[in-house]
């Protein structure tokens, strides 16, 4: 709740006097230095750093806080100019200070300070804290200074006032001090990672956790470099629960980096192999298991050397076992194949038959004719396998080393698969092909009974030539 609405107190708390302006508030500063970025981000707080008091320049603008970065500066300047009122824009703008002024909430901005002194030894779990985005504070790469952009027609002042009353205390006591805050207008250094980069492991980690992560550059108090990733994971059955990895070191980074790359990479290419838990670990920040084994960095090599020899011993095991498929493959298509003409040649007979009972003298010339024997077929032809098998059944040969790359692994895994797969098509090709046998040899027996059928009745000619005039037709089931 505000303690007062009295100008002149609230004035005494900041400890700023309007007839004598502190001289830190009267450095000229220019909102056309800010020389914003075009492709920058300006809703999304990327960095996050201990900025000195004493080194941010204050601008008011007439702008909302929505609004674009160039609208903020268009219609930006110094506060210098809210202070004293010159001319007859001074005195508007004078007016308009007054009114913050008397809308200033003295136990907000004490809250703020109590969020600051917090800050001095501890960043965030989540980076990010409480109404931070209040700060509106602007890096300017052209000039190496910072700026903080308050909008006057916002609702709330407190963060202006906060640092109005420390810049103040800093001009007499000479002791800066430092705030943790969001800098609006400062991309990613690259130190760690390049925009693809980055772009790549929101990708890794959403495959794993499902969710989008947040990623910040954090500067402690000495300027030294962290990245920092913030997102949800579920733990169990849809019980979420937030990991953060800090990544201090150009090596730590690459080493992550390079980790979930190649988990990814295998996950997504054969996801029905590789399937990897993202868990929180002990600190706070994620671990990636594999069945019961945590795959991290340092045991990514072994991993990897791993599943190349068992995926290496797999497609040898099987490869012997697509040779013998195919050898009974190729068995059966000479079986079906032998069935197949010893039923044409039934057949034929058959209609042989059928055509000659339609005449007198056909019928005579058919009794007179010898019984046609059925050759029987062995299966003693040998087919030759197409080039393409003998290549598809033969695996790719590595020579034993002590590592292997994921590529390596990548490759003996498709050769696996693609053996798996070869003995799955034949294994349907044996079924197809003894289905088929089995339909050839019930037809083969049907045609054989019918012929059977016919020669019984070939004892007289008398008896044939009753059996062959019956209305009743025999037919091949």
């Amino acid at each position: 709740m505000n303690r007062t609405n009295d100008i002149e107190e609230k004035l005494n708390y900041l400890d700023l006097d309007l007839n004598n302006v502190p001289e830190i508030l009267t450095r000229k500063s220019d909102s056309a230095e800010m020389k914003p970025a075009r492709d920058y981000e300006e809703k999304k707080y990327k960095v996050y750093k201990y900025v000195p008091i004493s080194k941010i320049n204050i601008l008011l603008t007439r702008a909302n806080r929505l609004n674009s970065i160039y609208e903020k500066c268009k219609m930006s300047s110094h506060i210098y100019s809210y202070l004293v009122p010159e001319g007859e824009d001074g005195i508007l703008k004078h007016t308009i200070f007054l009114k913050m002024i008397q809308d200033m909430n003295i136990d907000e901005i004490e809250e703020i300070e109590e969020e600051q002194k917090k800050l001095e030894n501890t960043i965030p779990f989540k980076v990010k804290y409480k109404e931070n985005y209040l700060w509106q504070i602007y890096y300017s790469e052209y000039t190496g200074n910072y700026y903080m952009i308050a909008p006057v027609e916002d609702l709330d002042y407190s963060c202006l006032f906060y640092l109005i009353k420390k810049q103040i205390q800093y001009q007499k006591t000479g002791k800066d001090e430092l705030i943790f805050v969001p800098i609006s207008y400062l991309d990613y250094s690259k130190k760690y990672y390049s925009k693809s980069q980055i772009s790549d492991i929101e990708k890794y980690l959403w495959q794993f956790t499902k969710d989008w992560p947040l990623m910040y550059e954090v500067y402690d108090q000495e300027e030294n470099l962290s990245f920092q990733i913030v997102g949800n994971t579920e733990v169990y059955e849809k019980v979420i629960s937030v990991y953060k990895i800090c990544l201090k070191s150009n090596e730590e980074a690459t080493k992550f980096y390079k980790l979930i790359k190649a988990l990814f990479i295998l996950e997504t290419e054969f996801p029905h192999r590789y399937k990897f838990e993202a868990r929180i670990a002990e600190n706070g920040g994620l671990e990636f298991l594999f069945g019961s084994k945590v795959i991290d960095y340092d045991y990514l090599t072994k991993f990897i050397k791993e599943e190349f020899l068992k995926n290496k011993l797999s497609s040898e095991d099987l490869n012997e076992k697509i040779v013998k498929l195919n050898s009974r493959l190729e068995e059966l298509k000479l079986i079906e194949k032998n069935k197949e003409e010893e039923y044409n040649m039934r057949q034929k007979q058959i209609a042989i038959y059928l055509e000659c009972r339609k005449s007198f003298f056909g019928k005579i010339r058919y009794y007179f004719k010898g019984k046609k024997e059925i050759k029987e077929f062995k299966n003693k032809e040998q087919l030759v396998q197409d080039n393409d098998e003998v290549i598809d059944s033969e695996p790719i040969i590595y020579e034993t080393k002590e590592y292997y790359t994921i590529e390596n692994l990548i490759d003996m895994t498709k050769v696996l698969d693609r053996i798996e797969n070869q003995i799955k098509d034949t294994k349907l090709d044996i079924d197809a092909l003894e289905r088929s046998i089995e339909r050839l040899t019930r037809k083969n027996q049907n045609a054989k009974n019918y012929i059977d059928t016919i020669e019984e009745h070939k004892k007289s000619i008398f008896e044939f030539w009753n059996f062959v005039n019956k209305d009743n037709v025999l037919r091949i089931k």
